[in-house]
């Protein structure tokens, strides 16, 4: 989406996290001015009535990737000044001493950043190194599985069996078709190890850059919002 988001989509956003059942990331990509500074709040306001309505399960955080003061004074971005109908301006200027800048200058000038940027926040939320484990895990299951094949099967029977489709190869179909079904009931009665398919690991505890964060409380996400939009911690 772009633009500020209806709360038709917010809706539709809450109700199909709601319905996955699986925590909810919202990341926010928005111009460094006051109405780009108050996207997230408000969009994690509408998920806040949201789940208090209508979707109890929901669970959420809403983070402000870009464009953020910081990322337009480390990266020398160009501003304008903000326009004379902007009532926020003076709030703004006395809270962060910057203008505007429009986040098309970052997606304009330093593409390669604003990915960066973007796959970095990703971080925290991703186990980068569950497909390898799970690669590992299936290797690992194979290579158990053919060993409790070969200690379960009886030698014997699989030599005769062998011995017996070695001399029989070039007969009648139904001959080898014979043999497959008596091999298919040779292996109904293997124990195989159980399948175990490694877990997402992220760290909870770590730093994470989120506004309103999933273990918040009521009380304590709203004061977040209130504090961001008052622009409460960045004022002297």
């Amino acid at each position: 989406m772009t633009g500020e988001i209806s709360d038709t989509y917010i809706h539709r956003i809450a109700k199909d996290a709601s319905d996955d059942g699986r925590p909810l990331v919202v990341f926010t990509l928005a111009d460094c001015d006051p109405a780009g500074h108050q996207m997230p709040v408000s969009i994690a306001r509408k998920l806040q009535a949201f789940r208090d309505l209508k979707f109890p399960r929901l669970k959420f955080e809403v983070v402000p990737v870009a464009l953020t003061v910081d990322q337009v004074g480390e990266l020398g971005l160009p501003s304008t000044p903000l326009k004379e109908t902007e009532k926020r301006a003076s709030r703004w200027r006395e809270a962060f001493g910057v203008e505007q800048t429009e986040i098309d200058a970052l997606a304009t000038l330093r593409p390669d950043v604003l990915r960066e940027i973007i796959e970095r926040a990703f971080d925290p939320y991703l186990d980068r190194d569950l497909e390898q484990r799970v690669a590992f895990a299936q290797a690992e299951w194979r290579r158990q599985a053919e060993e409790a094949i070969n200690e379960q099967v009886d030698p014997e029977i699989l030599a005769a069996l062998k011995e017996e489709a070695t001399e029989r190869l070039a007969e009648l179909q139904d001959v080898i078709d014979s043999i497959n079904e008596r091999l298919q009931l040779a292996s109904d009665h293997f124990v195989l190890p159980p399948i175990e398919v490694p877990e997402p690991e992220i760290d909870e505890g770590g730093q994470r850059q989120a506004l309103v964060s999933l273990d918040h409380s009521w009380v304590e996400a709203t004061r977040a919002l209130i504090a961001r939009k008052q622009y409460a911690d960045r004022v002297s």
